[in-house]
């Protein structure tokens, strides 16, 4: 009597957002699973992000407007990008990298790539929370983009044109309309407009974990230890060496660990090009006010999002490496900027909560899915940047048909690893 051979295996490095729904969709390919993680599941990136599932962000982050902005955020060390400078040097690569891909022919291509992911964003999520019993925690609620001035509302025509025909439509709203919808904001926005597709979550948190536990259910496993080397052999990945547990034989390994994803695969002679781009909120659980949907505003790039038993304020890109101790005043920085549209909010009081993260930023805008350069058996999914939250099931899914040795319905050259 013979009996079926096993399911392939893959060890999935990484438990956040993008390796819990990496493992997730492994499993509806037919692969067994198992997660390795360091910390409690979800509490990386996956913890502190804005919420967001930003849909409509076509774009890349670094684009000829963003770039004009640069040099006037760079003056101000708590505003809305700034570089240590004892981290200067290190980050100058990254930062010439993201100037040559702002180019109008590299932008171009660079939001078509994006767009494939952001197509199907929404219906991923769905999938995934249904399939966990927690369809309840995504908001299908429009975030509201407000603005001060009629210049600065100008100034985003062509970004709203750009996703336009990407399908994504921004509703505009005079000042009335907008503080008829938030009745909290300051009198002086002039003008508010959807981003065209930008739905929130009530808890990040909740998210990964309701997915990681229908992994297990699904028979996956959960182990908590550090992978400190991927050993390749002849091509192969042949075993991950954890901290505690010693060294495992594998069959095939999936590298999700975010922006650690560098320090198992430069090692290997892997070339990517991968930066911390270091992210703060602040979470108000007495906030003094309430909102039904997040609001961004032009000045900064950063959003207040409703969330279960607070408001949290998040956003900001600080380059300082994975070690550097955090700069809370930069938290602190994100409450001065909303309390200028939001003045109810109220300050700070000892039960506030700010946070620091690190994001895995490429200098396209993109992230890397698929195989290794250096063994035929590891799978990259990481670099997800400022959508980790928004691209993870999507991107999960497509690696998972590639695993699978299905033809993926996008094309995915964009996000090779050999790329940079």
């Amino acid at each position: 009597m013979s009996t079926a051979p096993l399911a392939p295996h893959a060890m999935i490095i990484g438990g956040g957002i993008v390796g819990i729904t990496t493992a997730a969709q492994l499993q509806r390919q037919g692969f067994r699973v198992t997660i390795i993680e360091r910390g409690p599941v979800g509490e990386g990136c996956s913890f502190g992000n804005a919420g967001i599932l930003a849909f409509a962000d076509v774009l890349p982050t670094v684009r000829p407007r963003v770039l004009l902005k640069i040099p006037g955020w760079l003056l101000d060390p708590l505003g809305p990008l700034t570089i240590r400078p004892s981290y200067l040097f290190k980050a100058l690569p990254w930062f010439l990298a993201a100037t040559r891909n702002a180019l109008p022919q590299r932008v171009a291509a660079i939001t078509e790539a994006r767009a494939a992911l952001c197509r199907s964003v929404v219906d991923d999520h769905r999938e995934l929370l249904k399939g966990a019993n927690a369809a309840d925690l995504m908001v299908e609620r429009e975030t509201l983009r407000v603005f001060e001035t009629e210049a600065e509302f100008e100034a985003e025509a062509h970004e709203r044109q750009v996703k336009a025909e990407h399908g994504c439509h921004s509703t505009i709203y005079s000042a009335g309309e907008c503080r008829e919808m938030e009745p909290e904001l300051a009198p002086h926005i002039v003008k508010g407009a959807t981003h065209g597709g930008w739905y929130f979550v009530r808890s990040p948190l909740k998210v990964t974990q309701a997915i990681a536990e229908t992994v297990v259910r699904g028979g996956g496993e959960i182990i908590a230890d550090e992978v400190t080397a991927i050993e390749v052999k002849d091509g192969k990945a042949t075993a991950l060496r954890l901290r505690s547990r010693g060294t495992i034989a594998v069959d095939r390994v999936v590298v999700t660990a975010g922006a650690y994803s560098n320090l198992l695969l430069k090692p290997l002679g892997e070339k990517i090009m991968l930066e911390a781009e270091r992210g703060y909120h602040i979470e108000l659980p007495d906030p003094g006010i309430s909102l039904s949907r997040p609001i961004t505003f032009a000045r900064t790039p950063a959003v207040i999002t409703p969330m279960e038993g607070c408001l949290r304020i998040a956003g900001t890109d600080e380059f300082a490496g994975l070690d550097a101790p955090e700069n809370w005043q930069r938290a602190d920085a994100l409450y001065q900027n909303y309390k200028a549209i939001l003045p109810g909010l109220k300050a700070p009081g000892d039960s506030a909560r700010r946070w620091m993260g690190r994001r895995p930023g490429t200098p396209d805008s993109l992230p890397v899915i698929g195989p290794s350069t250096r063994a035929a058996n590891l799978w990259y999914n990481f670099g997800q940047s400022h959508m980790g939250l928004s691209w993870a099931p999507t991107s999960a899914r497509l690696l998972a048909q590639l695993m699978a040795g299905k033809k993926p319905s996008v094309d995915m050259s964009p996000y090779r690893a050999d790329r940079f």
